[in-house]
């Protein structure tokens, strides 16, 4: 009876934004962030269903039993289909889990679809978390839905500490600490053959009291839109365990390059902070699911 009631408890709790989800059969907990709500389940093996309010972004987790020998190679061969058109694919270790994501679309009744799928081996079980969304709404939605998929519940640590700066993060492979250039209060970089991706985090001191949209305004007003070819993707602003954070997608060109970036900004005290993962735009795609577990977990 206990258990029962806690489990509702958690069920009807919204803290900063953030409702904690837990499976039917409690094997898994994660985060759904705003604007994505959770509804009843109606297929079998679905463990998981969060949908928007108005719109048509899906997540959808799924779960099945399979062998104690089943490795993660074999589930990424069995889950892959012929219809499937794959932009990016990768490996990120989350709470210490093995995870595989693919990024890839699909024709459904003659529309493209953008999907992005995470897959991982818990409990002989595997479980497949995918954010599913047409065209026109998969931009403007993927930050949220990323955190979700991200936001697994395990053994949760900050493995970074910086204690110069004062703050600390869970640095999420395949990113590894890089040397601090003048300026910025961290650095780190993933390599993956001629694929790399950086975060750079730096901070200012702010004049006076300023809300967090305002500040990310005055970044695109007096640097951003500067940035050559410079053109946003989407925005927007969720709160991660107590911090708000305004984040923008966006590329510009720089001495002939297409660049990619993720930026955040969050007010802390009467400091701003900056955290941006910046990519050749085709290398853009593979590391941003470690980018959006490492940055949003930045605690000052």
């Amino acid at each position: 009876m206990r258990s029962i009631q806690i489990l509702f408890v958690l069920f009807a709790t919204t803290i900063f934004c953030q409702t904690l989800y837990i499976s039917p059969a409690m094997d898994l907990a994660l985060s759904v962030y705003e604007p994505f709500v959770i509804v009843q389940t109606s297929r079998p093996g679905e463990i998981g269903l969060f949908k928007l309010p108005t719109g048509a972004s899906t997540i959808q987790i799924v779960s099945f039993t399979v062998s104690a020998t089943t490795t993660l190679n074999e589930l990424i061969v069995a889950t892959k289909q012929p219809a499937m058109k794959e932009r990016s694919a990768g490996s990120i270790k989350i709470v210490g889990i093995d995870c595989f994501f693919r990024w890839f679309s699909i024709d459904i009744s003659g529309k493209s679809v953008q999907s992005f799928q995470l897959m991982f081996l818990r409990y002989n079980k595997a479980y497949l978390a995918s954010y599913l969304a047409p065209e026109e709404e998969f931009y403007r939605y993927m930050i949220p839905a990323l955190l979700t998929l991200c936001s697994i519940k395990g053994s949760t640590f900050f493995n970074y500490v910086d204690e110069k700066h004062s703050y600390r993060l869970v640095l999420h492979e395949p990113f590894s600490p890089a040397k601090i250039e003048q300026g910025e209060i961290g650095s780190f970089v993933a390599v993956d053959g001629e694929k790399i991706g950086y975060i750079q985090i730096v901070q200012e001191k702010l004049p006076k009291r300023m809300k967090v949209n305002e500040y990310a305004d005055l970044v695109e007003k007096n640097t951003l839109s500067k940035l050559k070819d410079y053109r946003s993707f989407s925005f927007g602003r969720n709160m991660v365990e107590g911090n708000e954070f305004f984040w923008r997608i966006f590329s510009f060109v720089n001495e002939g390059t297409t660049l990619s970036a993720l930026q955040l900004h969050l007010i802390v005290d009467e400091f701003a902070i900056t955290l941006t993962y910046l990519s050749k735009i085709d290398s853009f795609e593979r590391f941003l699911p470690a980018a959006v577990g490492t940055m949003f977990s930045f605690k000052k």
